[in-house]
């Protein structure tokens, strides 16, 4: 099995004057691009790793992944998330044939999580994790005014990792005939595969804003600690 990590994000909404892009700062001694492949090494079935990166960032980006001993093959992205995996996927060993897709600042992704969404891929071909969403949700009304309630059933907020068969994401996005999806869930629907639901683990965040970084920061310990 092998895993794509897309790195490209600018991390305009964590920026700070002078502060490395999110997946390069350090996080429990390593840069959380780091911590994030160690969590995927960590499981058996993972035989290769690709991180993808805007142009220009390749070497940089090779030097860090030695520095801490981080194995991965490293290319360049392309203009969106979407082109940017297919590159990652075509990187893969052509022996490769399950890929799960997984963002480079989501460090605090489990064992457990990984393991169920490869079982569900392995089992059904295509597989993501997700959380049922719990939180009352509202449309927006004119100026700063509430507007009409959405019925939250049913509704599953999207996390990675995602995965699926090589041939179907391969296919999927070859076939896209300008379908830009924001996630391999939407690109997967869009070829006319059904994507099983896993569900995901509350932990399991996406490092956006600086007030995730900080509760990062205080949870990583405790979290290092049952991971491994």
């Amino acid at each position: 099995m092998g895993v794509v990590l897309p790195a490209g994000g600018s991390g305009s909404r964590m920026a700070e004057a002078g502060a490395p892009p999110k997946q390069f700062r350090r996080l429990g001694g390593a840069p959380v691009l780091v911590q994030t492949l160690r969590a995927f090494h960590r499981h058996p079935a993972v035989n290769v790793a690709v991180v993808v990166v805007p142009v220009g960032e390749e070497a940089a980006t090779r030097a860090l992944l030695a520095e801490y001993g981080a194995e991965a093959d490293v290319v360049t992205g392309g203009p969106s998330r979407q082109a940017s995996v297919a590159h990652g996927v075509r990187a893969l060993p052509p022996a490769v044939r399950t890929v799960l897709v997984h963002d480079a600042v989501r460090p605090f992704v489990s064992q457990a999580v990984i393991a169920s969404v490869l079982q569900a891929v392995l089992a059904h071909g295509a597989a993501a994790a997700a959380l049922p969403v719990a939180d009352t949700l509202r449309q927006g009304g004119r100026g700063p005014l509430f507007g009409t309630t959405v019925p939250r059933e049913g509704l599953w907020a999207m996390q990675t990792p995602q995965g699926a068969r090589r041939d179907w994401l391969v296919r999927a996005a070859a076939n896209a005939a300008g379908h830009l999806a924001t996630d391999e869930v939407g690109l997967l629907q869009h070829a006319g595969h059904p994507v099983w639901i896993v569900e995901g683990d509350a932990r399991n965040t996406k490092l956006t804003r600086p007030s995730d970084w900080k509760l990062a920061e205080a949870l990583w310990p405790d979290w290092a600690a049952s991971e491994e």
